[in-house]
Parts: C-alpha cells; structure tokens; sequence
C-alpha cells in the first residue's frame, strides 16, 4: 500500500512512517499543503493522510482542492478538533473518514482498511504491484499475462487484499472464504494458499503472501 502522510509535526508523521514500513506498506511524508499537490501528481497513492491544519494550504483546502481536481483517492483527515461540525465540514469537503488526535496506529490502520473497501467496493480491480485483480473474470491480469484463478483462489486473493498488511489467521479465513467455522483437520487452507502463491511467483520474484509461523498468513501488496 502506497500512503501519503501529510503532516507537519514531524514526529507524528516519523512515527507513521515507522509503523507502516513495520506493516509491510511503503509511506511518503510532506509537510504542507502545496507539497501534497505536487505529490499526487507523481506517484499514485493508495490513500492520503492530510492533518487539517497545515502551513501554505489547510487539510481541508487540499481537500477540496483535490476534489475539483476530480482526484478520488480516498483521504483521511486527522485533527485535534473534536466538534461535530468540523466533522461534517471534514466530510463535505470530499475526505472519506476522520481520525482525531491523538490516536493509536491501529486505529489508523482499521480506519485506513474500512475506507479501501468502500472505495474498492465501487471498482472492478483491485491493484498490487504491477498486477491487477479483476473483480469480474477473476483472474490476475499483467502488461501481456492473464492467470485464471479458481474460485477459492479468486476469494482469497480478493480477502488479501482488502486486508493488507494485517496478520490473517487459518480460522478467519475457513470462515471468510469456505464458511466454516474452526477447528478442522484437512489443510485445504494450506493447498490453496500454496497454489495461488505458486500461480504469482510463476510471473514475478516477489512474494506476496508470508507465512507468520504461529499466528496466520500476511500480505504485502508493494
């Protein structure tokens, strides 16, 4: 995952840092509005933290700004403003969620995961990488490759993804992808993540999904 975090209290934003690089995702910091305009304009970010208040431009005139620009990357506010109103202003300018300070980087990271399911609830892909999963014909298309995935292949790519850089385990995902609640002998659990795991490294050297010995599977999609 690609983050923008915009923030000028430079030890937020080195903390931020820190914790996604430890998460597997890849952060960008700036420290005001103006940088941010630059910023979206040469790499394509996944989701942007903007804080509201900022030097050169506010968060919210960024916001707004990037909207008329009919930018929709999603984009999280975070302020130490507590008000109702400065939450409905937040959401009428165009951001999609709202994190006041201080906060936990849990918290960011559910919130950050919530608002990339909405988002990408309303596309027909999902990127990571240089791959895209196509929600329709489910299979992993490239520049010149098309890999066909079964349907429990095709499910659990698509769980990956919308859970990225967050530790899954083998019970969550027998009830997310084949409905059935733990604990169970077999280990098609195992095969399938094997086999969609080989059907990946077969384009790329990448490895996507790492085992976490004792506690489930994670993925990291950049």
């Amino acid at each position: 995952m690609e983050v923008l975090i915009a923030e000028d209290e430079q030890s937020i934003a080195n903390t931020l840092l820190k914790s996604f690089a430890a998460t597997g995702n890849h952060a960008v910091i700036v420290g005001n509005g103006e940088e941010v305009l630059d910023a979206v304009k040469k790499i394509r970010f996944d989701v942007i933290l903007l804080d509201w208040r900022m030097p050169k431009m506010t968060g919210l005139q960024v916001c707004k700004r990037l909207r008329e620009l009919q930018d929709q990357t999603p984009i999280i506010l975070l302020t130490a403003l507590t008000e109702i109103a400065n939450k409905v202003e937040a959401l009428n300018a165009g951001a999609d969620d709202y994190i006041t300070k201080p906060f936990s980087f849990e918290e960011v990271l559910a919130r950050i995961n919530a608002v990339l399911r909405r988002f990408q609830s309303n596309t027909n892909s999902l990127p990571f990488g240089n791959f895209i999963l196509n929600l329709i014909t489910h299979s992993v298309e490239m520049e010149t490759e098309t890999v066909k995935l079964s349907e429990k292949e095709f499910e659990l790519l698509k769980f990956f993804l919308l859970n990225k850089g967050t530790i899954i385990s083998k019970e969550v995902l027998c009830e997310k992808i084949w409905d059935i609640h733990y604990p169970t002998t077999t280990n098609f659990v195992e095969v399938t993540v094997k086999n969609l795991r080989k059907k990946l490294e077969d384009f790329t050297s990448q490895k996507f999904i790492r085992t976490v010995y004792g506690e489930g599977y994670i993925f990291f999609a950049d």
